[in-house]
């Protein structure tokens, strides 16, 4: 276009017919449409998504201007050529690329001077785009959001929405997610923790690139800073938990001892009916008391957790559950031994939790059921009632959670006392009239967990 601009448009403006040479016009006429001929064996993508065109606003304008600067100055010295305009576009020309010449001597001086690239920092960080705009928005998300996952995928969103961006994917310590589609470029930038990935229809430029860099570097901070809150929270709420343990150890302590002293005496006391239960359920008692107070003496020791066979600490569970709500299933071909504590801990704050459903819907039902075989063993609460909250189901059995005026943290500690044991916790099931938690140790069926 340049070339037509500068060797057949303007000289028909300027010049007579004849001034023009006649093997110029025939490389005009036949030359230079050559030019074009590559275009026709160039390979072209058929399954290229239509995208909205990018335009940079800056670099048209330094186009424009060749154009303008070239063809003005080139009229302009016609005044000193006698009218040789051909002569005119050369020096025109030449004295262009003699001012581009310094121009980049200028833009990046060997030593001393910053060069003119600082003046143009401004652009770089707006590269015509709503950047501004962007940041005010992560701003209002940083204020409105607490959770650190939906936080980084709102932002994402609002990143994805530029033109040139077809889509945006993370992988952090919380998960990893995609929005928008795949674009014939990939980006990848990380910071802290989190990898993130822009999708592009072109090649990022180098301005461009700084800026996608910069829009990662924001996001990321933002999403560790609120990282370290939740830790921080969770980290209050047990020193908060602690403390007030640690208030009532001596009085516990004083208690335990008093109960250890009056269960070792019953042992030696002969008895039938509930006597005899007693008599069979003070040893272990006794043992698990003892237990108590080794932590209680020695905390940072670990400690042994009580076993018992699967029959006898379902034989008792039976003896205390009297609720007709409550619905007791077993299914024990081997008779493996079983961590007491553990599981007396997981069905107490399972039932509990379902109860707390029963004061709004007093129909709801509650199953306990036992599976115990040479290949695992299961313990699963399931109640009739709502499914959980999916914003709670992130946290569950990872941090405490606040319920009502309860601490929130029996599931928590239970998980943790599992953990330890070997055994794992999981929400099996979370559908209207099915809540399903387990405490599993052994082979998960297809479809499980």
């Amino acid at each position: 276009m340049l070339a037509v601009l500068l060797l057949r448009a303007v000289p028909t403006l300027v010049l007579n017919e004849d001034e023009i040479p006649g093997p110029l016009e025939n490389f005009i006429a036949f030359g230079l449409p050559l030019v074009l001929a590559p275009l026709a064996v160039l390979p072209a993508d058929v399954g290229q998504r239509e995208s909205n065109p990018v335009f940079d606003f800056f670099y048209a304008v330094l186009v424009f201007q060749l154009g303008v600067v070239v063809v003005l100055g080139s009229i302009a010295l016609m005044r000193y050529t006698d009218d040789a305009y051909f002569t005119s576009v050369a020096l025109t020309v030449l004295g262009f690329g003699a001012a581009l010449f310094v121009l980049a001597v200028l833009w990046n001086p060997m030593r001393g001077f910053g060069g003119l690239r600082t003046y143009f920092s401004r652009y770089l960080l707006s590269v015509g785009m709503p950047f501004e705009l962007w940041m005010r928005r992560v701003a209002e998300l940083a204020e409105s959001e607490p959770d650190a996952s939906r936080f980084l995928e709102q932002s994402l969103r609002e990143i994805a929405s530029f033109a040139w961006i077809r889509g945006a994917g993370w992988r952090s310590p919380d998960g990893e997610g995609y929005v928008g589609e795949d674009g014939n470029y990939a980006t990848r930038f990380t910071h802290h923790e989190l990898e993130v990935v822009f999708h592009t229809e072109i090649s990022l430029s180098p301005a461009l690139f700084l800026h996608m860099r910069l829009l990662a570097q924001v996001v990321g901070e933002f999403y560790e800073g609120k990282r370290r809150e939740a830790a921080l929270r969770r980290n209050a709420y047990l020193q908060a938990v602690h403390e007030t343990g640690a208030r009532l150890t001596h009085d516990v302590k004083n208690l335990l001892q008093s109960l250890y002293a009056l269960t070792s005496m019953a042992q030696q006391l002969p008895g039938e009916g509930t006597g005899g239960l007693m008599q069979r359920q003070l040893p272990q008692l006794a043992q698990r008391l003892r237990t108590t107070l080794d932590k209680l003496r020695a905390p940072e020791v670990a400690t042994r957790e009580l076993t018992t066979s699967a029959r006898a600490w379902w034989s008792d569970l039976e003896k205390r559950v009297s609720d007709p709500a409550i619905e007791l299933k077993a299914r024990i071909d081997a008779d493996l031994e079983v961590p007491a504590a553990v599981f007396d801990s997981f069905v107490e704050n399972g039932i509990d939790n379902a109860k707390q459903k029963i004061r709004a819907d007093p129909g709801i039902r509650i199953t306990v059921e036992l599976t115990c075989t040479p290949e695992r063993i299961e313990l699963v609460v399931c109640d009739t009632g709502s499914p959980i909250d999916p914003a709670i189901v992130i946290h569950l059995f990872r941090e405490p959670i606040e319920r009502g005026g309860s601490l929130g943290i029996g599931l928590y500690q239970s998980a943790r006392m599992a953990n330890h044991a070997g055994y794992r916790v999981s929400l099996t099931d979370n559908r209207p009239g099915r809540v399903c938690v387990s405490l599993l140790r052994g082979e998960v069926p297809l479809g499980e967990g």
